[in-house]
């Protein structure tokens, strides 16, 4: 057999010689550049080679000459043929599994022929050099060795990424002179010297007993287990070591009681790490070959500077900036191409982070039957992202592959997933080719398809058929409510949607920024479905001013609110429509993800790598209402239940020796509603965790804001859980008391209104007419100012003119706000009289 493994290995060598020297021979070119042999694996692995090689890099990276451009060419397809044998040879070794065998006769370590006869005769071309200076940033970083880089690669480091810090390679030549035995000590001067020493020829064999001085941690045995074992030998017994097994067990894991388990709103792990297959590589694959200085330049232009406040970022309350609608969008049609560099590299980390987190939340309350059932139909899941310009296909196609591995846990690697059909809405040509490179098998569109307009059955005009529509069973849509000013456009994109769901248990994901006009963009969405389209008990119709006397009132379709909403009320944070001035609380939701290198580059941070993105957002599901189905109980009756605690049968203990009917109190009744987590009250803040006791701001089944607090006295399980507690999970444990909270939601903004209210005050003071204060109400009658409040007025507003001085702008300002005082209070004292009068 070792002869045949001889022969086989001569064989090759034989090829493998016999065919370089034919390419020799075919030009006798070759040989005049190298006068000598290649340089052997073992000669240029040495480091006095590697200096060698760096000390003799010219300061230029071409060679001139019409001759020395040709044996340059000549040398690199040399280098070429040379690469391919090798890796024919390999080939043919892996084939007869000689491969680790006869190793040593490959190049497969060391440096590449490539990088070795760039320092003598230059780079390939322009794309090599550029390629050698971004290998060295991807492997050292900031800090380049001395000598691996020329003058003209240290040049293109610096306009690239900028100057590097040189560090010294230590020497390994010492280390190899060195003997491989010896012994040293202490010299009392924090040095070390040589002790000479004897060495004995004993062979091992006549060692008689070895002893392991390292001994595993898993093998030491406890001083009680050993203790057991001896009293079960001197008993005639056996020690069962299952039991101590299943102890340990059970005390590594953490006491979470499995209702709180099952309401938790976080991914797992809490943070999420951008996958670096399917998004962060091919983004940054996508802007290696554009400057990073001009895609920050047009990030922080397009964005509102350098850390993108109008991004997916959510600046801070005191920065006071105004809240905007993201500049960018998928759909729009003029992106050139370092627009669509920055949308890629400044909005996907953000919208997937969002994203990924609420379909993880959807996917807790539908449970792994409804996505496998979409996984197992015919062609798959079909999903449409409208605004994430492709972030939102990736996060579920990720949410598939997790839940394809469940399914079929033993699957072998690289098989196929059944991840259905994808369609994206780009409108730029630019944005779709970065996007196509991202996803397979995905339609583009450039525009979303109009469905509100189209007739849903036969009329008496055209009595064909109506067309069909396309259908999706998951549509994810962020940041697109806030790019539409008007009212009721944003309200025929919201029934557009819609119209574009499955009827038979599409979902439909709806997300903007966490501030405060995003969440009343949300909150707007959610009360005209409510309204027009999701059915419920209290509500099966709505009224159509379109429709004739005999049909004005439409039936509702069945549906439901997945998340984060557990009623199906009046949101209690959205009272009027629109929007609303100095609102301090609303309903937002927060993600951390970690920020991959090319974004950090934009923004300029050096050591804090992580992000906390805060949208709001939800999910409403059409033709399945799980109310019905599974007996899922709403209103003031669930929220009782929640406050009481839900728990196991009295007669089960839980692991800190007290009844799980207990956690919702000492003496607290059972409850007759069934567990649901669709019937619990939500946190909307982060819990307040006091000494002794937590306090949670809840979103009630009923629809109402209110404070439960959890002390240590109400149950060990209840409080230990609620201080492990996190913002948005749902709580099931109970609570000792609570309040109604109060909410600072504004007063109802109409700029349109205000500003001519604003005006024809001014007018009617300057001129002095009563009748014009009529205006500032509209239609109403008898809002007119006496002459002696309008004189007041006109007094304080408009001061004389001394010595003909013209008056500054803060004087102006002053008087202006003086104006507004003034006729906010004539109004409040003319409604309260016009109240009295009412009563009486």
């Amino acid at each position: 057999m070792r002869r045949w493994r001889h022969q086989a290995v001569g064989h090759i060598r034989h090829r493998f010689i016999q065919s370089l020297s034919s390419q020799r021979k075919s030009s006798s070119t070759h040989r005049d550049i190298l006068s000598t042999s290649l340089p052997s694996q073992k000669l240029y692995q040495r480091p006095s080679f590697r200096k060698s090689l760096a000390g003799l890099r010219p300061t230029s990276t071409l060679v001139h000459g019409d001759t020395d451009e040709n044996r340059k060419d000549m040398v690199y397809t040399l280098i070429d043929n040379i690469n391919r044998q090798e890796d024919e040879l390999a080939e043919l070794l892996g084939d007869l599994n000689l491969l680790d065998d006869y190793e040593h006769i490959l190049c497969m370590s060391g440096w590449e022929l490539d990088d070795l006869f760039s320092g003598l005769i230059g780079h390939r071309n322009q794309q090599a050099l550029e390629a050698r200076v971004r290998m060295a940033r991807q492997k050292f970083g900031d800090t380049v060795p001395e000598g691996h880089l020329n003058a003209i690669e240290s040049k293109l480091y610096e306009c690239l990424y900028g100057a590097p810090i040189i560090t010294k390679e230590e020497s390994k030549t010492q280390q190899t002179t060195r003997e491989s035995h010896q012994l040293h000590h202490g010299d009392g001067t924090d040095g070390f010297e040589e002790v000479e020493f004897q060495r004995s020829d004993m062979d091992e064999s006549d060692i008689s007993e070895a002893y392991d001085l390292v001994k595993d941690s898993h093998e030491e045995e406890h001083l009680n287990m050993r203790r057991s074992k001896e009293i079960a030998k001197q008993l005639g017994g056996a020690l069962i070591m299952e039991q101590f097994e299943e102890d340990e067990v059970a005390d590594a894991t953490p006491r979470v009681h499995p209702l709180t388990q099952a309401g938790k709103f976080s991914t797992d792990p809490s943070t999420i790490f951008l996958p670096k297959d399917t998004l962060t590589g091919p983004i940054s694959a996508i802007l290696s070959t554009f400057s990073n200085k001009h895609i920050a330049e047009t990030a922080h232009r397009s964005f509102g500077g350098q850390w993108l406040p109008h991004s997916t970022m959510t600046p801070p309350s005191w920065a006071q900036i105004p809240q905007l609608p993201i500049p960018l969008y998928a759909s729009q049609h003029n992106m050139g191409e370092m627009e669509a560099n920055a949308y890629i590299a400044a909005l996907f980390p953000g919208v997937y982070a969002s994203v990924m987190s609420v379909l993880v939340e959807v996917r807790k309350r539908l449970g792994s039957d409804w996505i496998r059932q979409l996984i197992c139909q015919d062609g798959g899941p079909r999903v449409l992202d409208v605004g994430g310009g492709g972030a939102g296909v990736l996060a579920w196609r990720d949410v598939i592959r997790a839940e394809w591995e469940l399914m079929v846990p033993d699957r072998q690697l690289g098989s196929s997933i059944p991840l259905g059909k994808s369609t994206v809405i780009t409108g730029s040509e630019a944005l779709r080719h970065r996007a196509s490179l991202m996803l397979e098998n995905t339609t583009f569109l450039p525009r979303l398809p109009d469905y509100v307009h189209v007739r849903d059955s036969a009329t008496l005009d055209d009595e064909r058929a109506p067309p069909k529509r396309k259908q999706y069973d998951i549509i994810i849509v962020p940041h697109t409510l806030l790019q539409i000013e008007e009212d009721y456009l944003r309200k025929q994109h919201v029934q557009n949607l819609w119209s574009l769901l499955n009827p038979n248990g599409g979902v439909l994901i709806l997300l903007e920024k966490g501030r405060q006009r995003g969440f009343e963009a949300i909150a707007g969405a959610r009360q005209l479905l409510l309204e027009r389209h999701i059915s419920s008990p209290a509500s099966t119709e709505h009224e159509s001013v379109t429709q004739s006397d005999d049909d004005s009132f439409v039936k509702k379709e069945r549906g439901m609110i997945i998340a984060p909403c557990t009623n199906h009320q009046k949101c209690p944070m959205y009272l009027f429509h629109g929007q609303s001035r100095g609102r301090r609380d609303y309903c937002r939701f927060e993600q951390r993800y970690i920020r991959p290198l090319f974004l950090q580059r934009i923004v300029g941070a050096k050591d804090h790598n992580h992000e906390d993105v805060e949208f709001s957002y939800i999910a409403v599901q059409r033709g399945v209402d799980l109310r019905e189905m599974k007996s899922i109980v709403q209103g003031n009756e669930a929220t009782e239940a929640a406050f009481v605690g839900y728990g196991d049968s009295p007669s089960k203990e839980d692991s800190s020796g007290e009844s799980a009917a207990s956690i919702g109190g000492t003496n607290a009744p059972e409850t007759a509603i069934p567990f649901n987590p669709l019937s619990l009250p939500r946190t909307i803040l982060s819990p307040m965790k006091r000494r002794g006791h937590v306090i949670f701001d809840v979103c009630t089944p009923a629809g109402r804001i209110e404070r439960w607090t959890v002390p240590r006295s109400f149950s060990r399980q209840a409080y230990r859980d609620a201080r492990k507690a996190q913002w948005g999970d749902l709580w099931a444990l109970g609570a000792k008391t609570r309040v109604a909270r109060s909410l600072s939601l504004g007063k109802k903004n109409d700029d349109k209104s205000e500003r001519l209210r604003m005006r024809a005050a001014a007018k009617a003071i300057r001129v002095g007419e009563e009748d014009e204060f009529d205006f500032l109400d509209g239609q109403e009658e008898g809002r007119s100012f006496e002459p002696s409040v309008a004189g007041k007025v006109t007094n304080e507003a408009s001061p004389s003119i001394k010595n003909g001085r013209t008056i500054p702008s803060w004087k102006k300002h002053v008087d202006n706000k003086r104006t507004r005082h003034a006729v906010k209070r004539h109004n409040r004292g003319r409604a309260s009289d016009r109240l009295e009068e009412l009563v009486q």
